[in-house]
């Protein structure tokens, strides 16, 4: 005998309905025990510590962190006190999640980072430029390195290009003033590939065309940012931001000497009677 209708249904539902429950609600997928662990710590707000176990876990890791990972360490960075990473965490954060729910408090938070990092770069910073061309049989090589120092509101700069670095094409060792070189700080901040994460590259040598690469260093206070390059789009993006900076070196004024003594005022000519 064949059930009614009205009696199928309930059963076909109850049947149906774990399966679909099961493909709509999915659980998340274990993180990795390095990164759970510093989830844990971050949740205890246990912030240095997490900020380590977020930077032990980024270097042995081959992919980039999930969102929601960076969004815990930059905060984590925060609290701790560590404000180049701060910023440097919570932009990758908001670029990956542009609508994230608390997207405006955490751009407040990268700002103040933001601001603390340009004050900590008057009192100890180092900005780092290095591009290199190793000669081969269709070119010739050229290397182009800079150095910039501050301390206490007094900054150096050292920088020069050619092939050797005993008979350069171009050199310079001045003082140069504090207003121009925090704004170059400024637009390294603002610089994506100084911001983003480039793929890891390792040199081929069997790859064609000449041997090449880019390094940017960024240390503020006890901090530091290194990103480097050596082929494809990220070379090319991080090659743009060290020539602005080369460009920089090569141009921006040099700090007046206060002792350097005013020359005298043109001898006026006696008036004839």
């Amino acid at each position: 005998m064949t059930p009614p209708r009205a009696l199928l249904a309930p059963v076909l539902v109850a049947v149906l309905l774990p399966a679909v429950h099961g493909a709509w609600a999915e659980p998340p997928e274990p993180r990795p025990p390095a990164l759970a662990a510093a989830f844990r710590l971050f949740d205890a707000s246990r912030w240095t510590e997490a900020v380590e176990a977020f930077e032990r876990v980024a270097r042995a890791r081959a992919a980039p962190l999930p969102p929601d990972a960076l969004r815990r360490w930059g905060i984590a960075a925060s609290e701790a006190g560590r404000p180049l990473a701060a910023y440097v965490r919570l932009r990758q954060y908001l670029a990956r999640e542009p609508q994230a729910a608390d997207g405006e408090a955490l751009d407040d938070r990268a700002g103040r980072a933001r601001e603390a990092v340009l004050a900590a770069a008057a009192r100890f910073s180092r900005v780092f430029a290095s591009t290199e061309r190793r000669p081969d049989e269709a070119s010739g090589g050229e290397r182009h390195i800079v150095r910039i120092a501050a301390r206490d509101d007094e900054v150096s700069v050292e920088g020069l290009s050619g092939l050797s670095v005993h008979a350069p094409l171009w050199r310079r060792a001045e003082e140069i003033p504090l207003a121009p070189y925090l704004d170059l700080v400024r637009r390294l901040l603002d610089a994506s590939p100084v911001i983003e994460d480039p793929p890891g590259q390792s040199f081929d040598p069997n790859a064609a065309g000449p041997r090449r690469g880019v390094v940017l260093r960024l240390v503020i206070g006890e901090e530091e940012r290194r990103v480097e390059a050596l082929r494809g789009a990220p070379y090319d993006r991080l090659k743009e931001v060290a020539d602005a900076v080369l460009e920089f070196a090569r141009s921006v004024p040099a700090q007046p000497d206060p002792e350097a003594k005013e020359p005298p005022p043109p001898a006026q000519e006696k008036k004839r009677r």
